[in-house]
């Protein structure tokens, strides 16, 4: 069986553990933008979740595919780990397995800054003092989107979008609460190799800004096991030629994408397809 997973299907109810229910909301409508420009899984799939957060994505393919999936995810924000934790084991019958750690181009430990109030903002590269107020804008812009799309219900889609940023941003004000915690990091090839992983279907990655450090952390050799990437970039001016080069000579379709609410943000998705080996042949 195939699949392609769209907006519509990705937003079905979960009934998972959250922190904020709003983000557990807001993160089920992204799980379809995952799943565009040729981006499919079948039966069987090994898919692996980097940022995974409170797990979303992870038990949407779950139950896409019918319970026939392996999924190893990634989280190392202790808050939000016991939550992954216990959505993998409790919604995923066994067929996930969620570590406590993120990923990075090497084995180390990283300081990163964790927003009770706004999980999805935490990462290694974000701070109190750095999230505002372009992140606040990014937020608000997001979910007034969402909620104009009808994510948030009826009611929401008919107020006029500035007045749900405008009521989104008093309640980011909380975004100055935050958390620093000393975590682990390892590059995904040691994983692969420590797990005894022989193809990954999709590799998700949303990390907050630390995107190329992920993708510098898989040895030449395991490129041609991983047959799809789908990654989130943010600082796209900065990143956008970086993580091309990563894909361009290993991938037969590359598709570099960037709406014009995106283009506002900075931020973009790449879509890798096809994984060639050292003789070019897919």
């Amino acid at each position: 069986m195939s699949i392609r997973v769209t907006g519509a299907a990705a937003t079905n109810e979960l009934n998972l553990h959250c922190i904020n229910s709003w983000e557990a909301k807001f993160l089920r409508k992204e799980v379809g933008s995952y799943f565009a420009h040729g981006i499919q899984l079948h039966g069987g799939a090994t898919v692996v979740d980097v940022g995974a957060n409170i797990g979303i994505f992870s038990a949407s393919v779950y139950n896409l595919l019918n319970s026939d999936v392996r999924v190893v995810a990634f989280e190392p924000l202790p808050p939000i780990f016991a939550v992954l934790e216990r959505n993998m084991q409790e919604r995923c019958g066994g067929r996930a397995t969620a570590l406590p750690y993120g990923l990075s181009s090497c084995e180390g430990e990283v300081e990163f800054t964790y927003f009770p109030r706004a999980t999805v903002l935490s990462s290694s590269v974000r701070s109190r003092e750095n999230v505002e107020p372009k992140e606040r804008r990014r937020v608000a812009e997001d979910i007034a989107r969402w909620a104009k799309d009808g994510g948030a219900g009826l009611i929401l889609k008919q107020v006029p979008a500035f007045i749900i940023r405008s009521i989104v941003k008093l309640g980011l004000r909380s975004l100055k609460q935050t958390e620093t915690h000393r975590v682990r990091v390892r590059p995904l090839s040691a994983v692969i190799d420590e797990l005894g992983i022989k193809v990954i279907d999709l590799l998700k990655i949303d990390v907050e800004g630390a995107e190329v450090d992920v993708l510098n952390g898989i040895d030449e050799h395991h490129w041609p096991m991983i047959h799809q990437v789908v990654v989130e970039v943010e600082d796209w001016e900065k990143n956008y030629p970086l993580v091309q080069e990563i894909f361009e000579p290993r991938y037969v379709q590359v598709h570099a994408v960037q709406d014009s609410f995106q283009k506002t943000l900075n931020i973009g998705m790449f879509y890798a397809i096809g994984s060639l080996d050292r003789t070019g042949v897919s």
